[in-house]
């Protein structure tokens, strides 16, 4: 039996408005989001300070401040944050999704192109709209989401000036199956991170060679498959510290940790601390905010 393709992101929209924006702002912790995700949704994502490598469809975009980043739907996508920007306080960067069916009500031919960002886009009234777009977030009203579906149409607009193309011209179709395969390698850690999986098993499983794996993986990712597979265990594993009281020697092994050992040195590479100091902390955290 074959394993899906995918794993596939879903958001709830509030009142039914076919958009989310989201600011992030530092100190940003690497949540689930920030790995390997699809969603039918368009994503476009706008960089206020630091940089970060986004690995979209299998191509690397280097991004820094003043850049905007354009997601289309369905395309498989990461982002590697800059560590010291992710560990400051303040605005990093926002992020607008919006409802693929929202933009087919005025771009019926959705499905068959892609959004590039051309050296023509106008970029001061891009940061215009989404400087915007992220205060709006501060002020929540009802009459905020005219404002706000009037925005996302501008910012279609100024995408669509040169950058609106036919998906078959942006990407052949060798990199589309490229991309389909990955889904597979993705989906297939996500449903057996708790087991001892290696790469060389998973390359067989997909039919790559085990060195042509390696480049394709890590290529496709930006970190090689050792790498993914720990960071997504580690993110697991944060998830059951903050949410059970369970012991570190039993989150290890619900996560595909052999030792408890091996669990604290990731993450305390990953995250600075340990993770029972980081399970005091959340506590504290979450108590101090019921108090409030």
């Amino acid at each position: 039996m074959s394993e899906p393709i995918a794993k596939h992101q879903m958001f709830e929209y509030e009142n039914n408005n076919p958009f989310q924006i989201i600011n992030l702002e530092g100190p940003l912790i690497c949540e689930e989001n920030l790995l390997n995700h699809w969603h039918t949704e368009l994503e476009m994502v706008y960089i206020f300070r630091g940089h970060s490598e986004h690995y979209i469809d299998g191509s690397c975009i280097q991004a820094g401040p003043g850049d905007m980043v354009v997601v289309n739907s369905e395309s498989i996508h990461s982002i590697i944050p800059e560590a010291a920007v992710c560990q400051s306080w303040g605005m990093i960067a926002v992020v607008l999704i919006i409802s693929s069916d929202f933009v087919k009500g005025f771009l019926p031919d959705l499905d068959s192109h892609y959004f590039v960002v051309s050296d023509k886009l106008d970029r001061t009234e891009v940061r215009r709209i989404m400087l915007t777009l992220s205060e709006t977030v501060k002020r929540p009203a009802s009459q905020e989401i005219l404002l706000i579906k009037g925005l996302i149409l501008e910012l279609l607009y100024c995408l669509c000036q040169d950058g609106y193309r036919i998906k078959d011209y942006v990407m052949d179709i060798n990199r589309q199956k490229n991309n389909e395969r990955l889904k597979g390698v993705i989906q297939y850690v996500e449903r057996h991170y708790m087991e001892p999986i290696t790469q060389s098993e998973t390359a067989d499983r997909f039919y790559f060679t085990k060195e042509y794996f390696s480049r394709f993986f890590k290529k496709n990712t930006g970190v090689n498959f050792k790498e993914y597979l720990t960071n997504y265990r580690i993110l697991k594993a944060r998830r059951e510290l903050i949410h059970t009281d369970h012991s570190i020697l039993e989150i290890a092994f619900n996560n595909g940790f052999t030792d408890e050992r091996r669990l604290i040195e990731s993450f305390k590479k990953r995250y600075q601390i340990t993770p029972l100091q980081y399970r005091k902390r959340e506590s504290q955290y979450f108590k101090h905010e019921k108090n409030d």
